[in-house]
């Protein structure tokens, strides 16, 4: 990957960066007394939610969803990789191919379900359903796609396609991990994150419910660091730490160190992994700040668009339903510039 084709979208973000909400503006945000304030505050930087806006939990995430849309439609376009931006963009994509699947097995309209993010238009991946067949995406894509809807026709159960689809999207992310494009071991470390947390968030809450083996084993990703199995084996017998040794970027922060003991211990939550994931991909492409050149610029300024509409969601929902502040803190994604 020749790093001199990222200068002009980099120089481009060093512009973009300006309109990040700040911990200074987050913090205010926090603080404000009321929505009135909330809308003044937010006045002042991309999202700007009226008081209307902000007394519906509807409207609240169509327009942070349309942001984040907006963003990633502008990266498309100027990436001279796309592979970069399909990194993050993969989950919507095959979020909305869930959506389509279901549309067309039970003949509902779903459409406000679906997120307009991805290198082509949703008409292109609604096509792609309805046929199987297509110009606009790859061949491994679409005889994968036609495979589960075939598997469906079999079962007549909704939950091969919502499985199915699921398990693509990682077959999915191992190509973009194995593209020559991707050469950068960075990229190849996010996306085996990404696989290996979904497995053992997977298992942590299925175990926390109860569900047997064979429940886990239906769900479980074999593109990741270990097979299913030995993820199964590892939550049932409380030696995630194992697993997190291994696949831990840098062993030597102390960030981690309470992550680390509840899994020793066995205590860890889905949701406390959760967190643990989006806190060790920051870390990965956070030192992209110190460089202005290649495609690890792009990749982090994605990231903390991501986490930004994250901890507003958080924030304004918190507002909404009248929770305490204090539970926004403890679980707020870093912010740009922190």
């Amino acid at each position: 990957m020749d790093a001199s084709q990222f200068s002009q979208i980099n120089t481009t973000i060093s512009v973009k960066e300006r309109e990040l909400i700040t911990l200074d503006q987050f913090e205010k945000l926090l603080q404000a007394p009321d929505t009135e304030s909330l809308a003044l505050l937010l006045q002042a930087t991309s999202y700007r939610l009226s008081v209307a806006d902000l007394e519906d939990l509807n409207l609240i995430d169509q327009q942070l969803t349309s942001r984040l849309a907006k963003e990633y439609a502008w990266a498309f376009a100027e990436s001279p990789d796309q592979d970069i931006v399909s990194m993050f963009a993969l989950r919507y994509v095959y979020h909305n191919i869930k959506v389509f699947f279901k549309t067309r097995a039970t003949k509902q309209e779903l459409k406000h379900l679906l997120i307009p993010i991805g290198s082509q238009p949703l008409e292109a991946l609604e096509h792609l359903i309805s046929t199987f067949s297509s110009e606009n995406f790859p061949e491994f894509m679409v005889n994968e796609l036609a495979m589960i809807w075939a598997e469906y026709e079999d079962y007549k159960d909704i939950r091969v396609l919502e499985i199915g689809t699921d398990l693509a999207y990682f077959k999915h992310l191992k190509r973009l991990a194995n593209q020559v494009e991707l050469e950068s071991e960075v990229f190849s470390q996010a996306i085996r994150l990404m696989i290996d947390f979904y497995n053992v968030i997977t298992v942590q809450r299925a175990l926390s419910q109860g569900k047997p083996q064979s429940f886990m084993m239906q769900l479980l990703s074999d593109e990741g660091s270990l097979s299913a199995r030995e993820f199964i084996e590892l939550g049932e017998k409380q030696e995630l730490i194992s697993w997190f040794t291994q696949v831990n970027p840098n062993h030597f922060n102390t960030d981690w160190a309470e992550f680390e003991d509840k899994m020793r211990q066995g205590s860890i939550s889905a949701v406390e992994l959760e967190y643990l994931y989006d806190l060790m991909q920051f870390q990965l492409l956070d030192p992209a700040k110190y460089t202005v050149e290649g495609p690890l610029v792009l990749a982090r300024y994605l990231l903390c668009r991501e986490f930004e509409v994250k901890n507003l969601r958080l924030l304004l929902s918190a507002i909404s339903n009248q929770l305490p502040l204090e539970l926004v803190k403890e679980r707020i994604r870093p912010i740009y510039g922190q």
